[in-house]
């Protein structure tokens, strides 16, 4: 199966390899990998938050115990519209993909699951208490169940993340701009778990000792991903005025969140990448998920392209030298796989 193959296990740190050859090793296998999901593949903006104006999360909202009370019975049928909108993203023919089949069990469990969260999300949303309060109260268990979908396949871990995504964005939808503001604070909480593979970087961060290059190199990016997130999405942004995906222009204040995401996502895989020392968390999970969504969703191999090279002079210029010199490794096999080389333009 396409998914279940186990990448080559490459240690770009190891003095036994040397990092053009890690390079080129880590193209080649892209080249396969791409090629195999190629031919399996099927050949306005809104304003929906408030702009610019700070959100007490704890002030009284006649109307939250109402809408929470709908929201929460309406959640299977909600939960069922978003299982048909991924669906109809991906466009696959579950006879005809390279996995087993999507059994009806599977879906259900996955589409209850997704379900779950927004229950005990919404719960501490009625209880006026604060976003950060998912990190305590859901943190541990949505690690748990990102993991259980990404060791099975990346498209089940693709298929999480769309769910929690479409079925947040009809959350949203049904609420009042101002609820949905104020919301939109528990949905990112809940997101950069389930997104991000935080858990795999906390757990082998605390396996470093203190004084351990990589762990340095890790703490010092953590602190600023973010900064360099937004500096690198609005350069790319420079780069491709007029361009638009399927969700719209990079102006569409939901394409520039997304898009700003997946740059901190792709350097929370650089941080895993670093702290296991192996290109296993490039090479099992963010290429793969790439690959499967990015032509789907009309995104632009240029693009990414463009957001790679603006990533690195933004860590260049950011990290210290010898912090930046732990990533280069990663940074390269990143523009390497994404290159021509084997991406074919969108």
């Amino acid at each position: 199966m396409m998914f279940s193959q186990s990448p080559e296990q490459l240690n770009p740190l190891s003095n036994s390899l040397d990092r053009t050859e890690m390079t080129l090793t880590a193209v080649r296998w892209a080249q396969k990998y791409y090629a195999k999901a190629a031919a399996h593949s099927h050949r306005s903006s809104t304003h929906l938050f408030l702009d610019d104006q700070e959100v007490d999360v704890t002030e009284f909202d006649e109307d939250r115990s109402r809408i929470v009370a709908e929201l929460m019975k309406n959640l299977s049928l909600l939960g069922t519209l978003a299982w048909n909108k991924v669906g109809a993203i991906l466009g696959i023919d579950w006879n005809r993909y390279p996995v087993n089949k999507l059994e009806l069990k599977q879906a259900a469990t996955l589409i209850q699951d997704v379900s779950k969260l927004y229950h005990q999300a919404l719960e501490v949303f009625a209880q006026y208490e604060y976003p950060f309060r998912l990190s305590v109260s859901l943190g541990r268990e949505t690690i748990k169940l990102r993991r259980k979908y990404s060791q099975a396949e990346p498209l089940m871990l693709v298929l999480l993340q769309l769910q929690f995504h479409y079925m947040g964005r009809m959350l949203l939808e049904w609420m009042s701009m101002k609820e949905r503001t104020v919301f939109f604070l528990y949905f990112k909480t809940l997101e950069d778990y389930l997104y991000s593979p935080l858990g795999e970087v906390n757990d082998l961060a605390a396996q470093h000792q203190p004084d351990s290059p990589a762990l340095i190199a890790v703490q010092q990016l953590l602190s600023i991903f973010t900064t360099v997130a937004h500096h690198t999405y609005h350069k790319v942004y420079d780069l491709n005025l007029g361009y638009r995906s399927i969700s719209g222009d990079l102006k569409n204040h939901l394409l520039q969140y997304s898009a700003t995401r997946d740059i901190e996502l792709f350097q929370i895989y650089l941080c895993w990448c670093v702290l296991q020392n192996s290109l296993y968390p490039i090479q099992q999970e963010l290429f793969p998920m790439c690959v499967i969504l990015y032509p789907r969703l009309h995104i632009s191999w240029k693009l990414i392209q463009d957001m790679l090279s603006e990533l690195s002079e933004e860590l260049e210029k950011r990290l210290l030298p010898q912090n930046f010199a732990v990533f280069c490794p990663y940074l390269q096999v990143l523009a390497e796989i994404f290159s021509d080389r084997v991406v074919q333009p969108i």
